[in-house]
């Protein structure tokens, strides 16, 4: 039902297509909405995974196909934020270690075949990252990377959105239940407005939401 992490130590990739991630395949969410974000939580044994999906906009400011030096610069920024989970959030009755990053920014920018990330991570310093290449073509803004524009017209279907996402894999000490996840004291990332946070675990199921006046979500029934 839940996938599991892939490999071990930490390493980090960017994709440029719609890949597997190591979280469950869930519902579609909620219709995309500036300011608001989703997170789907999924824990099985020792295993934890989280994807974080948030509007392009909110993150970089555009929707497009990244077309200027500063808007690749606003691309790589947010994708500096996201490889870094602990500035984002904390797991909270359980101690895990992060072990897997996928971010994909498809949506907006491609990335080139020999592409990788530096291997330094929050709290992994010790360990060195394996740079995993993704081949892709850059792509125009489109409805969740699910369909393609003509040549001949660059501008942006107004019903149109685009996303980025973030999927980490998390193992733990033990199969402890957690208890709550808690976003940065200084804030949702990105100025979000909420969070809609979606969970499934040994334990249970169950939703919450974070806001900027409350950072807090339970993960317990």
């Amino acid at each position: 039902m839940i996938a599991r992490r892939i490999c071990s130590p930490l390493r980090i990739m960017i994709f440029s297509v719609a890949a597997c991630s190591p979280s469950t395949t869930w519902a579609a969410g909620g219709a995309h909405e500036h300011g608001a974000a989703e997170l789907f939580l999924s824990s099985e044994g020792n295993d934890v995974s989280i994807t974080l999906n948030l509007p392009a906009q909110s993150a970089v400011g555009f929707e497009t196909a990244a077309a200027s030096a500063q808007q690749r610069a606003a691309v790589e920024r947010a994708q500096g934020i996201l490889m870094r989970p602990s500035g984002l959030f904390v797991l909270e009755g359980n101690s895990c270690e992060l072990i897997d990053v996928a971010i994909d920014v498809s949506s907006i920018m491609g990335i080139d075949k020999n592409q990788s990330l530096p291997a330094a991570h929050n709290n992994h310093s010790e360990e060195q990252a394996d740079h995993d290449d993704e081949s892709a073509q850059a792509s125009d803004t489109h409805d969740h990377g699910h369909h393609g524009h003509d040549d001949e017209s660059d501008a942006p279907d107004s019903d149109s959105h685009s996303d980025l996402s973030a999927a980490y894999a998390f193992e733990c000490e033990s199969d402890d239940a957690l208890t709550q996840i808690t976003f940065s004291p200084d804030g949702l990332p990105f100025g979000l407005e909420r969070i809609d946070v979606f969970w499934v675990s040994d334990w249970g199921q169950g939703a919450g939401q974070a806001t900027p006046q409350s950072l807090r979500v339970s993960l317990q029934n």
